[in-house]
């Protein structure tokens, strides 16, 4: 997820005592339950848990909602499988929510506080649940547990659900152990003893029937094309691979497109940009032990936009202002010549990942 430089911070407060999450939410008997901003499977499966748990333990009436698109083909059939109840936030209607729950997300990292204005009711954030690096707006939120040395927000509602002595359902079970996987790469990237073995606890619970169907939906041609233009557009500098796609049928395919040449021989960095919408999308990975994803993409981007993330992935969204493709053409030349002078790899001549015949 995203956040300004200026609002960064890697130090997070010791997790809250879990047994104030019932006080704080004494009294508030409907919630909002915000996914971050494009959600991806550790999100979803965080607000399932969060709303197994608020329904099972204390009792309350739940709605979970996200902003955004669920682009990604394995998402949308996460979703559809998993979390149906899921819904945009334009499609909420005001049903006098008295308190909002963040999970996988924090106050303007993946999350809006702006957003709930929209209701035109005044809806406290009184929860927060994440993994990400520690934003201090955060601070503001009367329970927040932000642990950014797991490897999912996942894991932390696996552990808050066994702290509640609530045993996941096969369908919240599936979700949090396809959250840890994707987040941690099936346990090879950015992975805790806590990870491990939450993941370990979860998998004899899940439905492996659905879990195959998710990971291996149908993909459309538009999906195929923007494949082709990716590798057609992919460069290499050293270590350090380079691709871009134009306008983007949904925003993390830009992350999509990043892991994937991630896998390039003798690569440990990679990048992929994207235009969605008014927004230049930036995905950047990386396998250097000596390397922060995070750090690099906030140093590249300054303050031309919102950029963050840990130490093998990061991303950053840069506002167009209306100047739509010839403002995206720019920035994405700047930002590559920032990316290989950060790299030390300004004076390496880029080399076609594959050679035109």
């Amino acid at each position: 997820m995203d956040s300004t430089d200026s609002n960064h911070s890697q130090g997070a407060p010791p997790p809250p005592d879990p047994g104030r999450l019932g006080e704080v939410l004494d009294g508030h008997d409907n919630v909002l339950v915000f996914c971050h901003l494009n959600p991806d499977p550790d999100s979803i499966a965080s607000a399932l848990a969060m709303t197994q748990l608020l329904e099972t333990r204390f009792g309350k009436q739940v709605t979970m909602c996200y902003r955004g698109i669920v682009g990604r083909a394995q998402n949308r059939e996460m979703v559809s499988r998993l979390a149906p109840n899921l819904v945009p936030f334009r499609d909420v209607e005001s049903l006098d929510f008295s308190a909002a729950i963040l999970v996988d997300a924090q106050p303007e990292f993946g999350f809006n506080p702006e957003d709930l204005l929209e209701l035109e009711q005044e809806i406290p954030v009184l929860v927060c649940i994440d993994h990400h690096p520690f934003v201090k707006s955060t601070m503001e939120v009367p329970f927040c547990d932000v642990r950014p040395g797991y490897g999912a927000t996942a894991t932390v509602m696996t552990e808050y659900l066994r702290l509640y002595s609530v045993v996941p359902t096969a369908v919240v079970a599936t979700a949090l152990y396809y959250g840890i996987k994707t987040d941690t790469l099936s346990l090879t990237r950015r992975t805790s003893d806590e990870d491990r073995e939450a993941f370990a606890y979860l998998k004899d619970m899940v439905d492996h029937n659905a879990l195959e169907k998710i990971e291996a939906p149908p993909l459309s041609r538009l999906y195929f094309r923007n494949l082709r233009n990716a590798i057609d557009h992919a460069k290499i500098y050293g270590n350090f691979v380079s691709s871009h796609l134009d306008e983007l049928p949904y925003p993390d395919l830009v992350a999509e497109i990043a892991d994937l040449m991630l896998k390039v021989e003798d690569s440990t960095w990679s990048v992929c940009t994207g235009r969605f919408e008014d927004t230049m999308m930036i995905s950047v990975r990386t396998r250097d032990v000596d390397g922060d994803a995070g750090v690099f993409i906030r140093k590249v981007v300054g303050r031309l936009g919102q950029a963050g993330g840990h130490n093998t992935m990061a991303a950053a969204r840069i506002p167009l202002e209306g100047q739509g493709a010839e403002k995206y053409a720019e920035l994405r030349i700047e930002i590559l010549k920032r990316m290989l002078t950060f790299l030390k790899a300004s004076r390496i001549p880029g080399e076609a990942l594959i050679s035109s015949i």
